[in-house]
């Protein structure tokens, strides 16, 4: 998980820049491969690698693990903890599915890697000595500083990214009367990911992972060749690596998605000219 990657010969930036214009359907066979940082990591592209992680975690915390056609499923009796890890692509309803005594979550399959790592070591953590009182007030606040806007009406708090494409929503439940914690991000006209922990007895540790993970400003790491042409309008993809740095140097603005995040250099990001305007500033 951990490995330092290989590192790949950068196309010369003319080349690269007009592959950038305004963005390309495909990203260049020779960068497919090249690892880089993605900003906002909440819009990062799910991949196929989180399965993997997800039952080396739980195998290690020794839960009792039952194949399913689809992934499999852990136990943790002590504590009457169920989760279940789906192997199937981003086509299906949810990705990581998961209950215990009057609390369930669930995470959407297009949920990036790094959302449903931090939730399964949350989940690992919760079952070793965890709280089922969940209180998001100072992970919410983290929110705020990070730069999301907020209003509070009817018991219920939303809050909003400072690009307007994540959303999290914290009250009770209209049907159950249950506390209930919602994310949706993404693009509305786009590939979206949604998250839901709801019920009586939320675990703390669950929901702070969430919106921890939310407000942080570090980059997902990705292969270029994982991030959909579409996704480049809303993110800022920074090569990793100092000589893909020194080659692809372009002066292309941060995108809109970028709000306060630290800059880097971007790549294959559309000039500012062809950026579609959230709102107003």
């Amino acid at each position: 998980m951990n490995a330092t990657p290989a590192v790949f010969d950068p196309l010369p930036a003319s080349r690269l820049a007009a592959a950038a214009l305004p963005y390309p359907t495909a990203v260049p066979a020779r960068l497919a491969r090249t690892y880089v940082e993605v900003r906002p990591a909440y819009l990062a592209p799910a991949t196929a690698r989180f399965t993997a992680m997800a039952l080396r975690t739980l195998s290690a915390a020794l839960w009792r693990r039952t194949s399913q056609p689809d992934g499999a499923e852990f136990r943790h009796p002590p504590t009457a903890t169920v989760v279940t890890v789906s192997a199937r692509s981003v086509r299906t309803a949810d990705r990581l599915v998961a209950s215990g005594p009057n609390w369930q979550a669930r995470f959407s399959a297009a949920a990036p890697d790094e959302v449903l790592a931090h939730a399964v070591a949350a989940l690992v953590e919760h079952a070793a000595h965890g709280s089922p009182d969940a209180d998001p007030d100072a992970a919410l606040e983290g929110l705020s500083e990070a730069g999301w806007s907020g209003t509070h009406h009817d018991g219920t708090l939303r809050s909003a990214s400072p690009d307007s494409l994540a959303h999290v929503s914290w009250g009770r439940d209209e049907d159950t009367g249950q506390p209930s914690l919602r994310v949706v991000a993404g693009h509305p006209g786009g590939l979206q990911w949604d998250a839901e922990v709801s019920g009586a007895a939320i675990p703390d540790l669950l929901t702070e992972s969430l919106l921890s993970y939310l407000a942080s400003p570090a980059p997902a790491r990705r292969r270029l060749g994982d991030v959909p042409a579409d996704l480049l309008q809303d993110l800022d993809v920074v090569p990793e690596n100092a000589r893909s740095v020194a080659a692809v140097r372009t002066s292309a603005g941060p995108s809109p998605a970028a709000g306060s995040a630290p800059q880097g250099v971007r790549i294959l990001t559309p000039p500012a000219a062809d950026r579609p305007v959230r709102r107003p500033r």
